[in-house]
């Protein structure tokens, strides 16, 4: 009878431990469920939410705010270059001017005038052009203007109003500072590489918050699985400390057995607790980084994926190749010297002096009303046009230009320090990387022969327990052993997800990894 009850007891045990701990872990958290989905508090029943990596990653591209917020700072730099492209913008200026003149005429004015001792005049100006800046820095202006008035002498001569126009344009071009395309678009350019710069920082961002969000989906797994080996054990406790009772009925086993089995469940159902917190806390991590908040509703997440071992192949060349091409920041410090160059472009120009080509071309019409005034005027017979140059030098060497481009020299330098410093730093993460990956791999190796050897260990004190040479304590520290070697490996296990998931971080790659990159790369 002894015989046939250990027998039973011990076929359980090694099933259990043998095959279910090591086969059986995620099937058994699936069915069952995380713990704190079978509670139900005011709020009602939590909701069961399974999620792979990818689908969390998109919940947290969507939800997450980190990323919502320097989404907005990209947009406000988008809109700054649209303010700045605005310069281009033409205006349309307008205006009215009523007058009413009186005064005493000189001896000289009067004599001029026809011999009037006052001269009077009321008139109305109005004046209507659109002016803008064109493309190599030239401001044109193209308008007409308009004046009605009466004054004595039209009195004198009998005319009872008279009506003037004017219809011309007007051109301001640099011929050295501020002359010229490149100069005109500086602050276009310099707006778009802030732009680009702020798209490479909003990329960043995305990836950092992705690697944090895989990060907490492997420690969710991490939790799960152990919660699931120490569910495991604690059934396995339970079956002993069940069968021991029944045997020190029937006078089959000391009481000293019961009291070990007692013992061991008690350690178990303490560690499943602790596993239980671990996980509810990894949920919590989780939910933070999709902005899911407990005040809403209860929820239990479940980790589908498995954490497994991968051929990786990585090499430092290839790894740092892809970096060049894709990692956020060197991106950004690129940008930054291309943005210095503009700037320094422009500051010397602005060291030239100030040559600008003025020129003017006008149509005159007079008439005693505006429609024949206007006729008057595209008759063509009375033209007016100039041409010239203004020159205008800072008496004491343009101290303001002079210092602006050493400045801009100071930041050309500062840009390329830092694309230096970057260079080095990227190198060196993805060295870091790679050995890690591959660190990792090999500890992932060697806790899988641990776990090899526990599992051969608990074999053989189970068949020294079945010949009565060994005791409850004994197993339960055996089977403690394998739990604990497991767990290692499950350790390890996720050790390697997270290498793998800061190759891609160190490479850049990670966005494109999970199909969420933003931009165009020919890898």
């Amino acid at each position: 009878m002894t015989v046939l009850l250990r027998a039973g007891l011990w076929f359980f045990v090694s099933c259990a431990i043998v095959t279910g701990l090591t086969t059986g872990r995620s099937q058994a958290n699936t069915e069952n469920g995380a713990p704190d989905a079978k509670r139900i508090d005011e709020r009602g029943a939590p909701e069961l939410v399974k999620l792979s990596l990818q689908d969390l990653l998109h919940l947290v591209r969507e939800r997450n705010e980190r990323i919502m917020f320097q989404d907005e700072e990209w947009g406000i730099s988008r809109d700054n270059v649209q303010g700045a492209r605005a310069i281009f913008e033409p205006a349309f200026v307008s205006s009215f001017l009523h007058e009413d003149k009186g005064r005493r005429n000189t001896v000289r004015e009067a004599v001029s005038l026809g011999f009037l001792p006052v001269f009077e005049e009321k008139s109305n100006a109005y004046d209507a052009a659109l002016e803008g800046l064109v493309p190599t820095g030239g401001k044109v202006s193209l308008g007409y203007t308009g004046r009605a008035f009466r004054n004595t002498l039209d009195e004198q001569y009998g005319v009872n109003r008279e009506y003037q126009t004017f219809v011309g344009a007007r051109l301001t071009q640099p011929l050295l500072k501020n002359a010229g395309v490149d100069v005109t678009k500086a602050g276009i350019r310099v707006a778009e590489a802030d732009a680009d710069i702020a798209f490479q920082g909003y990329r960043e961002e995305i990836m950092r918050v992705m690697s944090e969000a895989a990060s907490a989906y492997w420690d969710l797994y991490l939790a799960q699985e152990k919660y699931a080996v120490r569910q495991q054990s604690v059934h396995i406790a339970e079956q002993i400390l069940k069968d021991n009772m029944a045997r020190v009925k029937t006078g089959k086993m000391a009481r000293t057995e019961v009291l070990e089995a007692e013992a061991g469940l008690a350690a178990r159902r303490s560690l499943l607790s602790e596993a239980e917190f671990a996980m509810l806390s990894a949920m919590s991590a989780v939910r933070n980084l999709f902005s899911s908040s407990a005040a809403e509703k209860p929820m239990t997440i479940h980790a589908t994926e498995q954490a497994q071992i991968q051929t990786h192949g990585a090499k430092f060349s290839k790894s740092l190749d892809k970096a060049f091409k894709l990692r956020a920041e060197y991106l950004s410090t690129l940008r930054k010297i291309q943005r210095e160059d503009i700037r320094l472009a422009f500051a010397r120009n602005q060291r030239w002096p100030q040559v600008d080509l003025k020129a003017s071309y006008g149509l005159n019409g007079l008439a005693t009303s505006f429609s024949n005034s206007w006729d008057d005027a595209w008759d063509r017979d009375f033209k007016d046009w100039g041409v010239g140059l203004e020159l205008r030098i800072p008496i004491g060497g343009d101290r303001k230009s002079k210092s602006d481009l050493e400045v801009t020299k100071k930041r050309k330098k500062q840009a390329l320090l830092e694309l230096k410093a970057v260079e080095v730093a990227v190198a060196n993460a993805v060295d870091r990387a790679i050995r890690n990956l591959q660190t990792a791999a090999e500890q992932v190796r060697y806790n899988a022969g641990a776990v090899d050897s526990n599992r051969e260990l608990l074999k053989a004190e189970n068949a020294r327990f079945e010949a009565g040479k060994s005791n409850s304590r004994l197993l339960l520290e055996r089977e403690e052993d394998l739990n604990q070697a497991r767990e290692a490996e499950l350790e390890s296990l996720v050790k390697f997800e997270k290498s793998l998931l800061g190759l891609h971080l160190a490479e850049g790659s990670l966005l494109l990894r999970y199909g969420i990159e933003m931009m165009e790369v020919d890898l």
